[in-house]
């Protein structure tokens, strides 16, 4: 990556004898949407803290915009950070709200009123200037706690789950909001999330972290056609995971014998498999054709019985049970114009899929 706005080099991070971050070593591009995505505990936090100037780290070297920024203290680095709170001052207007980062800057007042008027108008908030903070929706709020950032003119902005107070609609709003502004303000945004489906949605490349460890990088589509490893398959979206013993190997594709579900043929995403492993084949439930009717088992087919069916609209969800596999298999099927339903709980079906869709898989 050529000039990346941000470098880590084996940064690490110890609380005591606690380790929270383990050699994390990447780069973040200049306007880059980068996020660090992981469920909590994973060390994502600690990152973006890292990165703010809140915490240092304990080895390890950062550089932003191509300065080290070791024993750099926040207020003096070019990053500003958006809290899950919002930190909102209540006794403060918006307008006041959004321009105090400025007050400690040396510029004219004029100047101060022109940013925090842009700032203002970048985030929908024309002619709310002077109402009072706690008179706000929690999207107003957000999006105070935006403009507040951003009138500052960082070259980074960090947000640490700025959208998980916000309720199921609202947060897609604001989702897509988000992402209009980081295309239209052009810096670079490092977000730390634990919802896939709001990085997915968000970024143009997301780290995924578990055990304070960085586990892949890839952009959405990436993480979820390709994860490298069964952590990641299980964490970004849906996936039904057949227990295998490898039997053959051509090149990157791979034959496995299914306990007890027959056989199976797929891609190595990860590591290169060998003969004797024992893996796992991983299929998305998109990627599954469901018939009606108990067919023979085949490479790649399985017969089950329908366990439940969710119409949800635009799509049915339906989990299936194979004998001897201990979770049902998720199918997920598009409701297109003169489809029926496939069948209903205790029907016989047969599933297959084709094998350039089962991924070869195993622990990180």
């Amino acid at each position: 990556m050529d000039d990346p706005i941000i470098r880590l080099d084996n940064v690490e991070k110890s609380f005591g004898d606690f380790r929270a971050l383990k050699s994390i070593s990447f780069d973040i591009a200049r306007g880059e949407f980068f996020s660090l995505l992981g469920a909590s505990g994973c060390g994502k936090t600690t990152l973006l803290r890292i990165l703010a100037g809140i915490e240092q780290p304990t080895r390890g070297q950062l550089t932003i915009d191509g300065k080290p920024m070791a024993g750099v203290p926040a207020n003096q680095r070019p990053t500003n950070m958006v809290f899950q709170s919002y930190a909102i001052f209540p006794h403060l207007s918006v307008r006041e709200n959004i321009g105090y980062g400025l007050v400690y800057q040396k510029i004219s007042k004029a100047e101060a009123k022109a940013r925090t008027d842009e700032a203002i108008e970048l985030v929908k908030l024309e002619g709310l200037g002077d109402r009072s903070a706690h008179q706000l929706s929690g999207g107003q709020r957000q999006r105070v706690a935006l403009a507040r950032a951003l009138v500052c003119r960082p070259k980074v902005l960090l947000l640490d789950e700025p959208l998980s107070a916000l309720d199921k609609k609202l947060r897609e709003e604001m989702q897509q909001e988000l992402r209009s502004l980081q295309r239209t303000v052009g810096i670079t945004f490092v977000f730390v999330t634990h919802d896939q489906e709001e990085a997915l949605t968000l970024s143009d490349r997301i780290a995924v972290m578990a055990g304070g460890k960085v586990l892949q990088i890839d952009t959405p589509q990436g993480l979820y056609e390709r994860p490298n490893c069964l952590d990641v398959a299980e964490f970004v979206g849906t996936m039904n995971l057949f227990p295998a013993k490898v039997t053959g190997v051509d090149g990157a594709k791979a034959v496995a014998a299914g306990d007890p579900s027959g056989e199976f043929a797929g891609i190595s995403a990860g590591r290169p498999a060998a003969v004797g492993d024992t893996v796992f084949m991983a299929v998305r439930p998109e990627k599954i054709a469901i018939r009606a009717g108990a067919g023979q088992a085949g490479r790649n087919q399985v017969a089950g019985r329908i366990s439940s069916v969710s119409y949800l609209g635009d799509r049915s969800h339906y989990l299936v049970a194979v004998d001897g596999l201990a979770a049902p298999v998720a199918v997920y099927l598009s409701n297109l114009a003169g489809q029926g339903m496939v069948g209903t709980p205790g029907a016989d079906v047969t599933l297959s899929w084709d094998e350039t869709s089962v991924l070869v898989l195993d622990r990180a």
